[in-house]
């Protein structure tokens, strides 16, 4: 019996790699975090306005956006486990100089660093989960990592008050948290490996089970049938997924950056209130990501009308969205705001399965460029979104009924271009080839 167990058992290792990632990324959003749930502190000591303010939350997505090409070509020439290792140092190092500055302005130098240097994380999960996981996971495996970024936020929150509190100053808090972002950083450049071929843990059962639905014709690829640039430019699915990724990230990065200073400014929370009501309103985003990726790859294996299994999570996921942004200002309690704004970014965050989407319709080996310019979307809407708001709040005098409404119409946005992927094809067809072939046991199969 006990010989059978162990040749029936086979090892978790792409368990560890993914737990890895996501307490890195963990880390990305209590590191970007810092600064909105600082900023009240912030603003007082380097006498800030609403509309620097948005400048100041945005300027981390400006050199996040200009890095997400270069990352992924880094990525896709170097592998996911060089450059996340040294991006993450890279990263922490800049919190940790982000502690440190006397002014507005070279604050600002800190989070520019800090945006060029985690570009590469996303799409680095996106390159594993093609490498590490059977398509049957994708989805779990996409949300798994990606609902690390709310509960960063939600952990975050609580975490930077307490550091604040017990510190006296909001510089500590981002000088440990950097400092605990490089350790972890060195630890996942250890233990991290490219493909599970590479991994000494990985036994024969479990590389079985991740290469069990991949096509050969698809690791028989050569660079002349791989789709160019000028293939996905005439893909109104690519187009599509760039437009719904723009919208989804405007929505949440408007809701990350500002909802700390609306708890403060609007409904007068207590610093030790701030922490709390940020970890309730971003928890429910981990609950979003967790319920879409269940559901998806539940319903993935059961039916084989994915178009419809894609577009109903999405839909869900956009119209509860504009549904419950819209409501967020029609409330003054503080129990009533919290509970409106935890259901929008619980609708938002189902938006998480977005991540498996370049390892299902791009072929493997462009799975980190197609990454990157879906997060060049991201990046986009994470440097518009603070701005405006910023400034539509200014323009109504420090009210944020503008600023929803702005937000709102980004979840319609998401909501369309959601709706345009077709999720039975690959993004692109190489002319050359004729054909299309799935790289990555997607949804063509």
């Amino acid at each position: 019996m006990s010989t059978m167990t162990r040749r029936n058992s086979r090892s978790r290792a792409r368990l560890r790699v993914f737990g890895l990632m996501w307490v890195l990324v963990l880390l990305n959003f209590i590191d970007r975090s810092a600064l909105s749930i600082s900023l009240p502190s912030i603003s007082e000591e380097f006498h800030i306005s609403a509309q620097v303010k948005g400048w100041l939350l945005a300027s981390f997505f400006w050199t996040y956006l200009l890095m997400q090409l270069p990352g992924g070509w880094l990525l896709d020439r170097f592998g996911p486990r060089r450059i996340v290792g040294a991006a993450g140092a890279l990263w922490g190092l800049f919190q940790v100089l982000g502690g440190l500055v006397a002014s507005g302005g070279l604050l600002v130098v800190t989070r520019l660093g800090l945006g060029a240097s985690e570009a590469p994380v996303f799409p680095a999960g996106a390159k594993l989960n093609a490498n590490w996981l059977p398509s049957a996971e994708r989805a779990r495996g996409a949300t798994f990592i990606d609902m690390a970024a709310p509960f960063g936020a939600a952990v975050g929150g609580v975490l930077v008050t307490f550091l604040i509190g017990v510190t006296g100053s909001w510089r500590w808090a981002f000088v440990l948290t950097g400092v605990l972002t490089v350790l972890v950083s060195l630890l996942t450049y250890v233990y991290l490996r490219d493909t599970p071929e590479q991994h000494p843990r990985v036994d024969a059962g479990e590389l079985a089970h991740i290469r069990s639905d991949v096509d050969p014709a698809a690791e028989a690829e050569t660079d002349a049938v791989l789709p160019a640039v000028s293939d996905y430019a005439r893909s109104r699915s690519f187009w599509g997924l760039w437009l719904g990724r723009l919208g989804w990230a405007t929505v949440w990065w408007g809701i990350i950056s500002w909802t700390p200073s609306y708890l403060s400014d609007s409904l007068g929370f207590s610093l030790a209130g701030l922490g709390w009501g940020t970890f309730v309103v971003y928890g429910f985003g981990v609950l979003g990501e967790l319920s879409s990726g269940w559901a998806t790859d539940r319903f993935r294996s059961r039916f084989q009308d994915w178009n419809r299994v894609m577009k109903v999570t999405l839909g869900i996921s956009g119209v509860g969205s504009i549904v419950f942004i819209l409501l967020i200002p029609t409330v003054t309690g503080h129990y009533a705001a919290l509970a409106l704004l935890s259901a929008a970014v619980f609708f938002n965050q189902m938006g998480g399965v977005y991540w498996a989407i370049p390892a299902w319709l791009a072929p493997r080996r462009q799975v980190g460029k197609v990454g990157s310019v879906m997060n060049i979307a991201s990046s986009l809407g994470g440097a518009i979104a603070p701005v405006v708001m910023g400034y539509a709040i200014a323009a109504a005098g420090g009210e944020y009924v503008g600023a929803f409404v702005f937000l709102a119409i980004a979840a319609a946005v998401y909501l369309v271009g959601s709706l345009t992927v077709d999720f039975m094809k690959p993004f692109a067809t190489a002319r050359a080839a004729h054909t299309a072939v799935p790289a990555s046991g997607g949804a063509v199969r």
